[in-house]
């Protein structure tokens, strides 16, 4: 990953994901200090599954993007493939679950997204 001095974040994701294999998750960016926008890279063996956190989180709007392998996402009932350079938008409070179908690599970034002036809770 390289990290500039002039406001920027630059990483190659299936690079990151390669060198680090052993972690189950492995932060991409704003690891270390607070921020409305987080990167995490997983690495789930095959059969593996992950719940994207939209009670924890119920604000946040999350893109996964594929790196290597498959997943299927389930949402709402539906199912889909999800591959290597695939992106998956999920809007905030929807329900994801993310099953490896191989050992699969993917990127997961959350962005909090603010309600409109004076819409209440």
């Amino acid at each position: 990953m390289f990290i500039s001095d002039k406001g920027f974040w630059c990483a190659n994701l299936d690079e990151a994901s390669a060198a680090r294999r052993e972690p189950g998750a492995v932060p991409v960016f704003a690891a270390p200090a607070h921020s409305d926008l987080r990167g995490q890279i997983y690495n789930l063996a095959a059969g593996a599954d992950l719940t994207i956190p939209h009670e924890k989180w119920p604000l946040h709007l999350f893109l996964v993007l594929g790196i290597s392998g498959s997943v299927e996402a389930e949402i709402r009932g539906r199912k889909l493939a999800l591959r290597a350079h695939t992106q998956l938008v999920i809007l905030p409070g929807v329900p994801c679950r993310l099953t490896a179908s191989s050992a699969a690599a993917f990127e997961v970034i959350s962005l909090r997204s603010h309600r409109p002036p004076g819409v209440l809770g």
